[in-house]
C-alpha cells in the first residue's frame, strides 16, 4: 500500500512518513498519519488499526507494522512536536 492508499482512508488528512525496513526474511513498517482533529481517540486509534490491518495483508512479506495517528493542525500538516500541553 503506497503512502497515497494510505492518504486516501477516510479521516486521514496527510501522510507524515512510511518506512519499512528488512528485519531478516521479513518486512516491518512505521507510519506517520494526520487525523482530522475532530475525531475522538476511539476513532483515531480505529483508523490506525485498520491501516495496519490492511498493509500486513496487502504488502508481501510484511508482518508488522505501526501506525502512529496524530491530530492534523489547521496550517500545518506537522505539528510542532517541542510544545508544552497544559
Amino acid at each position: 500500500m503506497p503512502p497515497n492508499a494510505l492518504a486516501a482512508r477516510p479521516g486521514v488528512q496527510a501522510v507524515r512518513s512510511v518506512r519499512m525496513r528488512w528485519i531478516g526474511h521479513r518486512l516491518h513498517a512505521d507510519a506517520e498519519l494526520d487525523v482530522d482533529p475532530a475525531l475522538d481517540l476511539a476513532q483515531a486509534h480505529r483508523i490506525a488499526h485498520d491501516a495496519e490491518h490492511e498493509l500486513t495483508h496487502t504488502v508481501p512479506k510484511l508482518t508488522t507494522a505501526l501506525i502512529h495517528a496524530y491530530p492534523a493542525e489547521h496550517g500545518s500538516s506537522i505539528p510542532d512536536r517541542g510544545r508544552t500541553v497544559e
